[in-house]
């Protein structure tokens, strides 16, 4: 009986870990970006891999606003790009 009440406190314990640590993970963060005229946002997924559609106009103006965006979402590296379309203030960034 003692066996049956400790493995019930255990398989609970185990469970309520699991659900603490599911809730625990990252959410899908979305980051709009300023880089006028053509928008920037980035995708973090909850596993924290990173998606930049489209990255603005050429110059250190919407790279640097880029930038500072990654690093508010503590991304090291892009890792996928994707341009809605081929112009400079959609991929000049």
């Amino acid at each position: 009986m003692m066996r049956r009440i400790v493995a019930t406190i255990a398989l609970a314990a185990v469970v309520l870990l699991g659900v603490v640590f599911v809730r625990a993970q990252r959410p899908l963060e979305i980051y709009y970006i300023d880089v006028e005229g053509g928008g920037a946002t980035l995708f973090v997924s909850p596993s924290g891999e990173s998606l930049l559609v489209d990255a603005g106009n050429p110059g250190a103006r919407d790279v640097q606003r880029i930038l500072d965006v990654l690093s508010d979402a503590r991304i090291k590296q892009i890792d996928y790009f994707l341009a809605t379309h081929y112009h400079s203030d959609h991929v000049g960034g």
